[in-house]
């Protein structure tokens, strides 16, 4: 699974949830502002948690965790995702996987065949920026895949985090609405806007670059209805 990384307990990742997060190595993408760069770029870099070290940890943690957050990186790329989500809900676990839904059919498979419990989804861009700001131009219509697992998510009742990074530079007033109408139209009721967390990045460039403060983001999350603000820390700091 390359698993590259992990997080023992959160509370912020899998919502209502006491977890765990596995991160796994390698993307499709490359969103400027993203804060795994390593997981993108050489995630050799990082030291390899072998499968049976991790659910060693999880044996000892059965009726102490409620869920596992499968992460990454894109965990949708790993061919044996399915064994290993299949696996982790045969130990008693919850799973919530996080992707940038780029691969719809994959999660259909995966829920069907084992059954997710939650789904993160990073909603980019308006659909016409879509693939300017995953930086993967070699995949037509991403914007629409990812609708078609945020739908699929509300047909079949699985909880679903939709939340969108938000820079100045990438994404401005005007496309946030494009963005709100696009969700709406899905079916999607609450939206959440996670603030640029100014760290290491893929686009230093950005870290130069004027950005939304926190109350300059509630004020625009206030304006689009049924949107979030998560600020650096994880935490919801607007409803």
């Amino acid at each position: 699974m390359n698993i590259r990384g992990m997080v023992r307990f959160t509370l912020v990742d899998f919502p209502g949830k006491m977890a765990c997060v596995a991160f796994v190595g390698d993307c499709n993408f490359r969103c400027g502002y993203c804060h795994n760069p390593c997981l993108v770029f050489d995630p050799e870099s990082q030291p390899l948690i072998s499968e049976d070290e991790f659910f060693e940890f999880l044996k000892k943690r059965q009726g102490k965790l409620d869920g596992v957050v499968v992460s990454g990186g894109e965990p949708i790329l790993r061919k044996a995702l399915l064994s290993f989500i299949r696996k982790i809900k045969e130990m008693g676990f919850l799973v919530k996987l996080d992707t940038n839904g780029s691969i719809p059919e994959k999660v259909f498979e995966i829920h069907n065949e084992a059954g997710l419990d939650a789904l993160g989804v990073d909603y980019k861009a308006p659909l016409d920026k879509y693939n300017e700001i995953s930086q993967c131009h070699h995949v037509p219509e991403l914007g629409k895949k990812t609708l078609k697992v945020i739908k699929f998510a509300l047909e079949k009742d699985i909880f679903i985090d939709v939340r969108t990074t938000v820079h100045k530079a990438l994404l401005s007033e005007t496309d946030l609405i494009k963005m709100r109408e696009e969700l709406s139209s899905a079916g999607l009721k609450t939206w959440t806007l996670q603030q640029f967390n100014p760290g290491e990045i893929i686009d230093d460039s950005l870290l130069e670059k004027d950005t939304y403060n926190d109350l300059e983001l509630i004020k625009i999350a206030h304006s689009l209805g049924d949107t979030n603000v998560r600020g650096l820390s994880g935490i919801i700091i607007s409803k």
